[in-house]
C-alpha cells in the first residue's frame, strides 16, 4: 500500500503537479524477534551411594554403640566381607539381585568356617572342600546381610534389599537341626570323658558336661559363672544365671534364672569343688578359662569338646551333636515326661506362652523348679 502511494507521488512530480505528502500513510514495521533458545543444561550424573564396606563400618559402629555383642557384630562383618569377596565392593545402591544370586551359588559350595581359613581364591577353596556349609548356616548369612541392607534402606543409601527371599527353604523341623544325645550316646560320651587329661588343672573338663546335662544351661552361661552365683535360696542350692559382672552376657532377658542343683551333682562333689575354689581365693567358678574377645569364656571349652565329640565318633553319625545337645536332651527328656512348657521354659530360660506369661508372669521359685530338675534321671 505504501509503495503504491510513493509511486503516485513520483508521477505527480514528473507531471509538474504538487503532491500532497499528508496523504502518505506509514506504519512502523513490527520487528519479529525469534524466541530465545533455551539454555542448554549440562547432563547431571546420577548420585552414587557409598560402597558396601563404608555402610558396613557405619552399621557395625552403631551396633556396638547399642550394646550388641562382639560375637554378633563379628558374625555380620564376616558375612558382609564374604559377600564383597564374591561380588566386589560395589556402591550399595548398585548391588543387584543377580549379585545376590551369585553369592548364593558360591556360598553354598563353601566349606564351614570359611572365615577362619587363610584368604585364597574362592574357586580354589571350593575345589578343595570336603564338606559344605549347612542350610542353616547359609540362612544365617542371609539374615545378617538383610540386617545390613535394612539399615542402608533406613538411612536412604538404597531403596531395596537384594537379599530378600534368598534363604533356602527347609523342610526339616527346627527341633531336628541339632540332635539330642541318646542314652547310649551319653554312656559312651562320659566313658570317653573319664579319661580326659588335666581335669585337676582344668576342672571345666569334668564339670561342664555334667552341668550341661543336669541343668540344661548354655555353655556360655556356665563358663562365665562366678563363685558368688552358687547360692542357697530357702535351703535349696542353686546356680544364679545372670549378667551382673562386666564380662558376663546373657542371650536375652528371660535367660536370667535360678537353677536348683541336681542331687547327682552334689553326690559327685560339686559343692566341695566350689568351696575349694573359694578357699584358694578364686572369684570365678572356672578361673582357668581366659576371656576371648569374640568367644568370651567359651573359646577353649568349645574347641576341647569338639575334639571329645570327634573321639566319641559323633562327627560320623550324620547328626549334629555338640555341647548344645545337652540342652536339647534336657528339653526332650522333660517333654516326653509330660512336664508343662512353662516349667521347662523356666528351667532353660526360654520365653514361654503368650502375653500372660511374658508380661505379668514371674519367674518360678526354686522349690517349683527343683522337682523338674530331679526328673533328669541320667545314669552317667
Amino acid at each position: 500500500m505504501v509503495l503504491e502511494q510513493v509511486c503516485s507521488i513520483f508521477d505527480l512530480v514528473r507531471e509538474g503537479k504538487c503532491a500532497d505528502l499528508s496523504e502518505l500513510t506509514w506504519k512502523k514495521p513490527k520487528l519479529v524477534r525469534s524466541a530465545p533458545e533455551a539454555p542448554t543444561k549440562s547432563p547431571v550424573s546420577p548420585k552414587i551411594g557409598p560402597k558396601l564396606s563404608v555402610v558396613l563400618n557405619e552399621y557395625l559402629h552403631e551396633q556396638r554403640r547399642e550394646g550388641v555383642g562382639i560375637g554378633t557384630v563379628n558374625g555380620k562383618k564376616a558375612v558382609a566381607n564374604l559377600f564383597i569377596r564374591v561380588v566386589g565392593d560395589k556402591p550399595i545402591d548398585q548391588i543387584t539381585r543377580e549379585d545376590a544370586r551369585k553369592f548364593k551359588t558360591i556360598a553354598l559350595q563353601l566349606p564351614p568356617r570359611i572365615g577362619q581359613m587363610p584368604e585364597q581364591p574362592l574357586d580354589k577353596v571350593i575345589s578343595e572342600a570336603t564338606e559344605t556349609i549347612s542350610t542353616t548356616t547359609f540362612n544365617n548369612y542371609v539374615k545378617n546381610l538383610t540386617t545390613i541392607f535394612t539399615y542402608a534402606i533406613r538411612e536412604g543409601y538404597c531403596s531395596r534389599n537384594p537379599a530378600e527371599g534368598l534363604k533356602v527353604k527347609q523342610r526339616v523341623k527346627a527341633s531336628e537341626f541339632r540332635s539330642r544325645f541318646s542314652e547310649n550316646d551319653l554312656t559312651h560320651l562320659f566313658q570317653c570323658l573319664r579319661f580326659e587329661p588335666y581335669q585337676d588343672t582344668k576342672p571345666y573338663r569334668k564339670w561342664l558336661p555334667l552341668l550341661g546335662l543336669f541343668t540344661g544351661a548354655r555353655l556360655n552361661e556356665l563358663c562365665q559363672l562366678y563363685l558368688d552365683e552358687v547360692i542357697n535360696i530357702d535351703g535349696i542350692d542353686c546356680l544364679h544365671i545372670q549378667a551382673e559382672h562386666p564380662d558376663q552376657r546373657l542371650k536375652n532377658q528371660t535367660s536370667e534364672r535360678l537353677i536348683p542343683l541336681h542331687p547327682r551333682l552334689k553326690e559327685l562333689g560339686f559343692l566341695e569343688f566350689v568351696q575349694s575354689q573359694r578357699t584358694l581365693g578364686r572369684v570365678r567358678l572356672f578361673s582357668e578359662l581366659r576371656f576371648h574377645k569374640q568367644h568370651r569364656y567359651t573359646h577353649a571349652p568349645s574347641r576341647w569338646f569338639a575334639n571329645v565329640r570327634a573321639k566319641a565318633g559323633f562327627n560320623n553319625s550324620g547328626e549334629k551333636k555338640d555341647f548344645h545337645s545337652f540342652r536339647h536332651t534336657v528339653a526332650d527328656h522333660l517333654k516326653q515326661l509330660g512336664v508343662t512348657e512353662g516349667l521347662i521354659a523356666g528351667l532353660l530360660g526360654h520365653k514361654a506362652g503368650g502375653i500372660t506369661y511374658s508380661r505379668y508372669g514371674k519367674e518360678y521359685s526354686p522349690e517349683k523348679i527343683l522337682p523338674v530338675v530331679e526328673l533328669l534321671d541320667f545314669r552317667v
